[in-house]
């Protein structure tokens, strides 16, 4: 347990690689692995060190791959964990899992890595990253687990696997044997909503069937500024259309502009809410500045005026602000107006570039994800009461009031899906989306 992925290992990796160029190859990559608890086979943790080599010829980046190791849980709940000891926790790296009925395997821990992982250079090989999996004290029998290996030094080992980020379990692989069988089927839909933005402006009458852009006065956000449909547009990446919102400032409030779309209808209460979304630290135009505290969001809620209001938030910082200073925070809130403490988490740290966000609102509270990971868990009062809408928007709380450069942050959107009373993980999500894409499906709704 002593070795961890360095944060200093960036300094070897090559950082640029065409986005275009196709690196998908089933042996990209080769994974080694040594058993940090051989001597332990029946306790109550798997402990594996895991590093993975460029077999290509070209750098990669990491974010675009995911690492899976199958275990049989035994009737225990697994938790994962990426344990760095003596060291700031896996900023890199995020841990998520899934089932499947397999050989050897009915669950997965896979690992991701987000932006600040960098790329993997030709033939270069990761310092090892330490995933540890614990069972809440209960004895599990490992020597039937897919992955498990008892070598207690680092060696090639085909039986944890590289796959393309978002792809199915045993889909897009990159490296590595995966278990055979199939995948435990998600949850059927009865009743969804989906939105791939592809509009050409946001006059197009499809978009004004689902969505309003506000132009009233009035919070939140700093006082006398204004909501401006010119704030919200729909631009291109790739061949991908994004919806863009933007907030822009010259450190006045009269110079000061916010943007909000919101949808039509107010039928949105439990079951899955999903977007994904691209946070940006990086004004779209003028300096950063700090003094300029701005929220980038995706929420759902209920009329602020509501009896029985609700509001369920992920709330991007890249500023900070709210007692944060300037330091980059996602705040995870279930805010109700109506009560007196609302629940919150604060992650502080930069949640720059894409994200999938995940919410399941049910009667018995609100879970919030990114990545596939759980994040926040608040309990039943502050579930929804009531229908909700869909809503997102960038505001300034304050702003940088000594710099009159005028300067524009923003979001973009790539897609926002609702499933109703029904509850699915992110994979099943990106299953779900991909499925309608590849359907050509640009938008549905068939929520009553």
């Amino acid at each position: 347990m002593k070795t961890i992925w360095k944060q200093s290992l960036l300094a070897a990796m090559s950082l640029v690689v065409p986005l275009s160029e196709s690196l998908a190859g089933t042996a990209d990559f080769t994974v080694q692995y040594q058993n940090y608890n051989a001597a332990g086979p029946n306790d109550d943790i798997i402990e594996a060190g895991i590093q993975l080599r460029n077999n290509t010829g070209a750098a990669i980046p990491l974010s675009g791959v995911v690492v899976r190791y199958w275990f049989t849980k035994n009737g225990a709940t697994p938790t994962p964990a990426c344990w760095w000891w003596n060291a700031p926790d896996c900023s890199a790296i995020s841990l998520t899992s899934g089932s499947v009925s397999a050989t050897g395997a009915d669950q997965y821990v896979e690992i991701r890595f987000n932006g600040a992982a960098g790329s993997l250079a030709a033939g270069a090989t990761t310092a090892p990253i330490d995933l540890g999996i614990t069972f809440g004290g209960v004895a599990v029998n490992e020597t039937d687990d897919y992955s498990y290996g008892n070598q207690t030094t680092a060696a090639n080992w085909s039986r944890i696997t590289v796959h393309d980020a978002g792809s199915a379990p045993t889909g897009g692989l990159r490296g590595g044997t995966p278990p055979t069988g199939g995948t435990t089927p998600p949850p059927s839909v009865s009743a969804e909503f989906f939105d791939d933005f592809t509009y050409n402006s946001t006059a197009d009458a499809a978009f004004t069937n689902l969505w309003t852009v506000r132009t009233y006065a009035g919070g939140p956000g700093v006082g006398g500024a204004t909501w401006s449909a010119g704030n919200v547009s729909m631009v291109s990446e790739g061949s991908n259309r994004l919806m863009r919102l933007q907030a822009s400032t010259n450190g006045s409030a009269a110079g000061t502009s916010h943007s909000e779309v919101i949808s039509r209808a107010q039928k949105f209460k439990f079951g899955t809410y999903a977007t994904r979304i691209k946070f940006r630290d990086a004004p779209l135009s003028g300096p950063r500045v700090y003094g300029d505290k701005y929220v980038e969001t995706f929420f759902a809620l209920t009329p602020y005026n509501s009896a029985s209001y609700s509001e369920q938030d992920y709330e991007y910082l890249p500023n900070g602000g709210w007692g944060q200073g300037n330091t980059s925070t996602m705040f995870l809130t279930s805010f109700d107006k109506n009560k007196a403490a609302s629940p919150e988490r604060k992650l502080s740290y930069s949640h720059d570039g894409w994200h999938t966000l995940v919410l399941h609102a049910s009667p018995s509270g609100n879970i919030y994800h990114i990545d596939g990971v759980e994040l926040a868990n608040h309990t039943s009062q502050f579930a929804p009461l009531i229908n909700q809408f869909l809503d997102f928007q960038m505001w300034f709380i304050e702003l940088g009031t000594t710099n009159g450069t005028p300067r524009t942050y923003f979001e973009e959107v790539d897609w926002v899906y609702f499933a109703k009373d029904t509850y699915l993980n992110t994979n099943a999500v990106n299953a779900t989306v991909t499925s309608l894409r590849n359907a050509s499906v640009p938008r549905k709704d068939t929520v009553p």
